[in-house]
């Protein structure tokens, strides 16, 4: 197997060869977001969690190391899982720290109900391709106000480049994803200042899925209208002055308008700030949550669309 500072082909190319029972699978997953279609609530989210759960039944969970529930922060909920492979890499691999939805005031690294199998899946992608995965909680609303979570990215980046190493991360290849109300936190953290690391923001790119840019409630943002738009990461983008990080932007055929527009705002902003629009992919078929359940199953559509964007990134 070819080893390198990076993602394995030879892995990817394993993953893309699903038996006809995993193939079945996922045309019942598409089939089954198709059918309840352009809406989203919490309804819809266990409903797509038990469409993707025997997915990730069918993969082979074997040949991985998880390091559960290390302490970034004294807050009870300031821990993350972190993934690895068995199998030694002769340098660092990149590492790939995710941030779960939730609407800002709840969501879980893992979901009890699919027996931990998302989303936990996002870190044992990394580890499966040659990096380190981790998989983070951070401090909830109305407990933590903005910008609580991107301070809590800040503190996962310090420690990362602390001890990442340990593991067999490469602690100068930091990649952050974020979905849903985890995008918003990203999206925060990039452009940001005051919550970044004093040198900048210490990451090779991040990855802002159905990303809710144009901000969030009260419970998180306060009562002021005025200061939760001028927080909202679509606004922090339009005045930010620090050091740029690649992006890759993403939605879904299904995802709720007011993402689609956010994300859409987001992408027309970063396009006449840098003069260089930001990778953007509206992936079919799936919905808000959907296509970052497909992480690590047969259906290698996003797996494939991840590391396409990293080897564009070091240009391999």
């Amino acid at each position: 197997m070819k080893t390198f500072k990076g993602f394995s082909l030879a892995v990817l190319t394993l993953l893309a060869l699903p038996t006809q029972a995993q193939d079945d699978l996922v045309r019942q997953a598409f089939a089954g977001v198709a059918d309840i279609g352009k809406q989203w609530n919490g309804q819809v989210n266990t409903a797509t969690q038990a469409l993707y759960t025997p997915l990730h039944q069918a993969v082979d969970q074997a040949g991985l190391v998880l390091h559960e529930d290390i302490a970034y922060g004294p807050d009870p909920l300031q821990t993350f899982d972190l993934w690895v492979s068995e199998a030694p890499f002769r340098e660092g691999g990149p590492v790939l720290v995710y941030f779960h939805g939730g609407g800002l005031t709840g969501g879980d690294k893992v979901s009890a109900a699919t027996n931990n199998l998302i989303y936990s899946n996002v870190g044992k992608f990394a580890a499966r391709m040659g990096g380190v995965g981790i998989n983070a909680n951070y401090r909830l609303a109305p407990a933590v106000k903005f910008p609580a979570g991107a301070e809590d990215l800040r503190e996962i980046i310090r420690w990362i480049k602390a001890n990442v190493a340990e593991y067999g991360g490469d602690p100068d290849n930091i990649f952050l994803m974020g979905n849903s109300a985890g995008a918003t936190h990203v999206a925060s953290y990039l452009y940001h200042e005051p919550s970044q690391l004093p040198e900048g923001p210490g990451i090779r790119a991040a990855i802002l899925s159905s990303c809710g840019c144009a901000g969030g409630g009260a419970a998180y943002y306060g009562e002021d209208a005025a200061v939760r738009e001028a927080t909202s990461p679509l606004a922090l983008a339009k005045s930010y002055a620090g050091q740029p990080v690649p992006v890759y932007l993403w939605s879904a055929q299904y995802d709720p308008s007011n993402i689609e527009a956010s994300v859409a705002d987001l992408y027309a902003t970063l396009c006449h700030k840098f003069e260089d629009c930001p990778l953007y992919t509206q992936w079919q078929g799936y919905n808000h949550v959907s296509h970052v359940m497909s992480i690590d199953t047969a259906d290698t559509t996003i797996t494939n669309g991840l590391i396409r964007f990293y080897h564009q990134l070091i240009g391999d």
